[in-house]
């Protein structure tokens, strides 16, 4: 049977019902231009109805609603639509910064421009062709000495500026790569604790059937925030618990997260960014076999690594015993004149050259071998660099050299052999790092390895960033140090082949570099790149002039005078000579394809970003006409939800005459 007060009832629920819908379109109103405000909606329903029952009402047998209820207050928010947008973000954001980061090298690099090391390189070759003209020109001397000095401070300056960008010179460079990883590891970390926080407090304001639409709010800007910063993979369980993983690594689960680390390593002077407290793993199953450290570039597929031989450095000894260890190479029947090793040829006075003399000869030479004599008095040569490519070899010319000293093997040249995937690769190294993009490797004895190449961070700034500093910005300093060392030994090997002033031949026009440069990637080339102490000292020092065999079979070149400049113009044809990619590639070419490579992957970040733009443009604006306020709407909504408040109170009223006319007006 009927109530006879459940109109009030119905008539109330309308005043709560629309209050509370009025309460919502009010919250979007000020809202409209909050950042990651998401419309909201008061979703409005019928009460459950009953049926009328009462056995002499006109009305039995049909029903009556009970009023309205508000079911829920709905985000009109597009999860799809979220989580293209996370994604688009971290896309963009990583190219952004590539291309800022770029554009820096590009200003220190300086090309086009006048003050590079290409003009330089000109003005030196031009420096030794002027001397050529005018050999004893001290004007000339000098001027060839400023030129040098010029180069060389264009590729110091260069090569400080790239190392700087990267940060390894100077960990406290706030804008170096190097801190920049850092700030942006932390940022990460206090992201993922932010956004756990958020699931804690989400899951505990609705386990009572209501709804946190501010926090999940915050919660999407934070998730975007983070996706800025690296990239990420976001999905909710069927209880609505929210997983983020970074690559293989699970940043973030529900409200628990799991931090990233920037571990340096002090032999590059660079960090790595590793899921692991202990810092890089390695991704070999056998590190005894290879090793091999992903240092964050590119998301690769697991391998598996067969090794068959390692690299091995030429070494070889003479078979003469040399004593006692003074006194000149003629007393053991060696004759004055030529000889040559790896390609560069060699003048030899017998009479005046003794064992050790030779060995320096050897070493200034800069021609990839390392050579001294043993206790036992012999002469022992060791190459610079592991593989058959780096085997020294030697041959006598008008000098029968080699032939008394009896050179033997001690350890044969050999290359490491191995197959990854499906090829296999035959290279001069064991300490591989261009091989697979990313990824340090390390060939140690023959067998097999699985190497897990799956590094984390791929995306976002800090992937960027990774990927700057290990890819363009190394790959750039690689190449102008080898440009450094190829324009220091080439030079040095012809001056020891000319004369100075004081009519003296075989001294070096640079300093030497000695050692391994070679199999190091020509590492610190331009740091040690400096003109010889005695060349600073005496500029009559410089070998300008080129000697000539004066009379048939003369076995040495002979100083012929001062205005002879053969020698300085064979060091500035040195412009025009193949010394790179096997003898196809000049000093220029070789530095305009390291430029005009900078320059392609400038443009392609800067055409990414331009791109990125225009999608999540798009995408922003189909989610603005969904989940963004419009406050035509919303306006409209407003005195909607005012008149049906007023006419539920309108109904409360008329009702309460009803009522009050039943009760006095039957008294």
């Amino acid at each position: 049977m009927r109530n006879t007060f459940s109109g009030l009832s119905i008539a109330k629920s309308g005043l709560y019902a629309h209050r509370t819908a009025m309460e919502v379109t009010a919250q979007n109103i000020v809202n409209a231009g909050t950042e990651g405000y998401t419309r909201q909606r008061a979703v409005l329903a019928s009460a459950k109805s009953y049926l009328l029952s009462g056995s002499h009402d006109a009305t039995m047998g049909h029903t009556v609603g009970n009023g309205v209820l508000v079911t829920t207050v709905q985000q009109l928010r597009d999860v799809y639509m979220d989580a293209k947008i996370v994604d688009e973000t971290s896309d963009l954001a990583g190219h952004d910064l590539t291309n800022t980061l770029l554009k820096q090298v590009e200003a220190i690099v300086n090309e086009p421009g006048l003050s590079n090391i290409a003009n330089q390189l000109d003005k030196y070759w031009a420096a030794w062709q002027d001397l050529a003209n005018d050999p004893s020109n001290t004007a000339l001397r000098r001027g060839l000495i400023a030129e040098t000095e010029s180069l060389i401070d264009v590729f110091k300056e260069i090569d400080s500026q790239l190392k700087y960008l990267q940060g390894v010179k100077c960990e406290s460079n706030h804008g170096g790569i190097e801190t920049q990883i850092r700030e942006n590891v932390n940022q990460v970390n206090k992201l993922a604790s932010e956004i756990a926080v958020l699931n804690r407090e989400i899951a505990r304001s609705e386990i009572n059937g209501s709804t946190a639409n501010e926090l999940r709010d915050q919660r999407q800007m934070a998730l975007e925030d983070l996706a800025e910063l690296v990239n990420i993979k976001s999905f909710y369980n069927k209880k609505g618990e929210l997983t983020v993983n970074v690559g293989d690594h699970t940043l973030i689960q529900h409200e628990y997260h799991n931090d990233f680390y920037a571990h340096y390593d002090p032999d590059s002077g660079k960090s790595f960014v590793s899921p692991s407290a202990k810092g890089l793993p390695d991704a070999s199953n056998d590190p005894d076999v290879a090793s091999a450290v992903p240092t964050g570039l590119k998301n690769l597929n697991n391998m598996t690594l067969t090794v068959t031989q390692t690299a091995e450095k030429h070494s070889m000894y003479s078979f003469l015993t040399y004593h006692p260890l003074t006194g000149p190479l003629s007393d053991f029947g060696i004759t004055s004149g030529t000889f040559t090793v790896n390609g560069k040829t060699f003048e030899l006075d017998a009479e005046n050259t003794g064992m050790k003399e030779l060995a320096s000869m050897l070493n200034d030479a800069n021609i990839g071998l390392e050579a001294y004599i043993n206790e036992s008095g012999q002469l022992i040569l060791n190459a610079s660099a592991s593989g058959t490519k780096n085997s020294i070899k030697t041959e006598d010319g008008t000098s029968n050299l080699f032939t008394v000293l009896n050179l033997h093997d001690s350890k044969q040249p050999r290359d490491a052999i191995f197959n990854l995937g499906n090829k296999e690769y035959v290279l001069p190294t064991n300490s591989i790092q261009d091989l697979i993009p990313g990824v340090n490797l390390e060939i140690k004895k023959p067998g097999v390895a699985t190497l897990g190449l799956t590094p984390a961070v791929t995306g976002g700034k800090l992937g960027a960033l990774l990927s700057v500093r290990d890819g363009e910005v190394q790959t750039l300093i690689n190449k102008l140090n080898e440009m450094a060392y190829a324009v220091v030994s080439e030079t040095n090997a012809l001056h020891r082949l000319g004369y100075g002033l004081d009519g003296e031949t075989g001294r070096n026009f640079f300093q030497p570099m000695n050692g391994n440069f070679a199999e190091t990637g020509y590492k610190n080339a331009i740091e040690n790149m400096a003109v010889d102490s005695q060349i600073l000292a005496d500029l009559n020092v410089i070998a300008a002039s080129g000697g000539t065999y004066e009379n048939e079979g003369d076995r040495l070149r002979t100083y012929n005078g001062d205005g002879n400049g053969y020698n300085a113009i064979e060091i500035a044809q040195l412009k025009h000579k193949a010394l790179f990619n096997d003898g196809k590639t000049t000093l220029n070419s070789f530095y305009n394809e390291a430029i005009t490579q900078l320059a392609t992957a400038s443009k392609r970040a800067e055409n990414e970003v331009e791109y990125g733009m225009n999608v999540i443009s798009h995408m922003e604006k189909q989610r603005q006409s969904q989940a963004g306020v419009s406050l035509d709407e919303e306006l409209s909504n407003l005195i909607k939800y005012q008149h049906a408040y007023n006419a539920s109170a309108k109904a409360i009223s008329v009702i309460d005459e009803m009522l009050d006319k039943l009760i006095n007006g039957m008294i």
